[in-house]
């Protein structure tokens, strides 16, 4: 990458010099991962030996473990670098503090005037406070997502000290995708840890406040900080992904940040699809909207497009694994950590078997026989050659037939993979007499799973790692594809509305920001071809919008797609 985002890297480079914590404002397409990535390989290449004697590291600080994993990759897993996401790098620093926290959870307890623990300070005298995936027992030292965020802030606004030990041990502390990051996050950073550590670290956010697109996140951090000098404001302005028609279109839904094409954009096409008849017709819409782009427009639907949805719930039903996200739907952050192979049971099977599976079918025998000779299968000789086929071959069938509960029982029986302990450890807890109410909701979360049939987890494998051209419009953020087909239902969640982005409708100063926000990442993946469909019908402000800005070539009537 050449020429002006070299300038951007350059103004990190001088604040990393001169102790100045920073913002990196990068529009979709600007290479703002790079920078992140080349910012921290300045550091290690003038400062490795230093960090080395002090004992130091350079922190980072991602949304999600696939960022995660990219960022490891990239930095060539460096012990300097210390990447985590940000729950994991709270707990890192709080399960430290054990009496600390101890005495704000017990605050926090007496304070709740719905479900109080009794007797919680001797309950927990000896317990050794965890971060569970599965619930909150305070009673039994547990705590979940949310409160690690919690207590996080407190620990930082209650005792100073932390702030200089974390200063003391991360000099530096990148923040990848900012925007998604906590308000209360945030304020922990910039107004307890960079003024108690003062020109102890340098913080760094990497990202665009215009892809904020969940709803937690901070999305545009307060100017009161860049105003009062605690941060330096650095903008990107270049876009090497997008091509010319879709760079231009993103000038006009966000004129704010108009970028300018940096590498080697192809041209590009963008139209718009309306449907003004019922939306009962939708999937006789979104077919004819497909047989358009493929014959007329000349898109290979198979590889290089994307169609974005979105909910989740949408694309489980064109694929075929809604029971299975209805289940998870009912544990806390059941999705995200289905989605993301993190919960116990989807990561054993969606990491383990269906990673065993895809070896034997590929014929990758080194790295099949590997992972059953980890979980204790051994093959001595031509006979267990044979076994192993003969179960393998079973499974593959078993799999598209038998429920859940008749796979794992399948598998455990043939000693194909060991049972994971935490599994038989959950088994055991709810397998007990007297469940209270949290206990009691996880049994039927696994009674529930045990049903569903295990095909579904083989097609949401096949979703998680693209294999199909489906995802959702959230679900893309960071990604890039050819030709993108972005189907728009106002209709289908009253979070969005995308006829008031059309028609410049800021009555729901949310919701417009909202729905613009997420338009904006859903447009700026396409690297060469753009195409809008509308489900519901859009009204005549928003289409002489859309007309403007798609010209009114590109805009067609769905009834008229020959």
């Amino acid at each position: 990458m050449v020429g002006k985002i070299n300038q951007s890297l350059e103004q990190v480079k001088d604040c990393i010099k001169t102790d100045k914590s920073f913002i990196v404002e990068a529009g979709a397409g600007s290479g703002k991962t790079w920078t992140l990535i080349e910012s921290i390989k300045h550091i290690l290449e003038t400062q490795a030996t230093a960090l080395e004697k002090a004992n130091q590291q350079i922190a980072c600080i991602t949304y999600t473990n696939v960022a995660k994993d990219e960022i490891i990759e990239r930095i060539d897993n460096n012990p300097l670098v210390l990447v985590l996401t940000i729950h994991e790098f709270l707990w890192f620093v709080m399960k430290n503090y054990q009496k600390e926290l101890k005495v704000e959870i017990l605050k926090y307890n007496q304070a709740d005037t719905k479900k109080p623990v009794a007797d919680l300070e001797t309950k927990i005298q000896q317990t050794t406070i965890e971060y569970s995936q599965y619930g909150r027992k305070f009673e039994k030292g547990k705590i979940t997502h949310e409160d690690v965020l919690e207590f996080s802030s407190i620990l930082f606004t209650t005792y100073p000290k932390i702030s200089n030990i974390v200063a003391n041990k991360f000099p530096f502390l990148f923040i990848d995708e900012y925007q998604d990051t906590e308000q209360r996050t945030v304020e922990l950073l910039l107004d307890h840890l960079l003024v108690e550590a003062k020109s102890k670290i340098v913080i760094g956010f990497f990202g665009d406040s215009m892809q904020k697109i969940y709803n937690q996140g901070v999305g545009k951090i307060s100017q009161k900080y860049i105003d009062d000098g605690r941060l330096t404001f650095i903008t990107k302005n270049e876009n090497y992904r997008c091509s010319l028609k879709v760079i231009e279109l993103l000038g006009k839904i966000r004129p704010e940040l108009i970028q300018t094409p940096a590498g080697k954009n192809l041209q590009g096409e963008i139209s718009f699809i309306q449907c003004n008849n019922n939306i009962a017709n939708a999937d006789g819409n979104y077919l004819t909207t497909l047989e358009f782009i493929k014959n007329k427009k000349g898109w290979q639907l198979e590889s290089g497009t994307k169609i974005l949805l979105l909910t989740h719930r949408g694309i489980a039903n064109k694929l075929g694994y809604e029971n299975l996200l209805a289940v998870y739907d009912s544990l806390d952050f059941g999705r995200d950590r289905l989605l993301n192979k993190e919960e116990l049971l989807s990561n054993f099977l969606l990491n383990k078997v269906e990673s065993l599976v895809r070896f034997y079918l590929e014929k990758n025998y080194r790295e099949f026989i590997k992972q059953l000779g980890i979980d204790g299968f051994k093959i001595n000789s031509h006979d267990d050659k044979k076994e192993i086929l003969s179960i393998m071959n079973s499974l593959i069938e078993l799999r598209k037939e038998k429920s859940v509960q008749e796979v794992m029982k399948y598998i455990f029986e043939n000693s194909l993979l060991t049972k994971p302990i935490r599994l038989d450890e959950f088994e055991l807890e709810i397998g007990k007499p007297g469940l209270d109410e949290s206990e009691a909701r996880r049994k039927k979360f696994y009674d529930d799973l045990m049903k569903v049939k295990y095909s579904e987890f083989i097609l949401i494998n096949d979703y998680i790692e693209n294999f199909t051209p489906y995802s959702t419009k959230h679900g893309v953020k960071g990604a890039e594809y050819d030709n993108v087909l972005v189907v728009i239902d106002d209709s289908s969640w009253n979070q969005y509305k995308f006829n008031d982005v059309f028609a410049n409708d800021k009555k729901n100063q949310g919701r417009y920001d909202r729905t613009r926000n997420l338009l904006y990442v859903c447009c700026s993946r396409a690297k060469n071809n753009l195409t809008l469909l509308s489900l519901s019908a859009m009204d005549v402000k928003a289409m002489q919008t859309i007309n403007n800005w798609f010209g009114n070539d590109n805009v067609y009537d769905i009834n008229n797609l020959k």
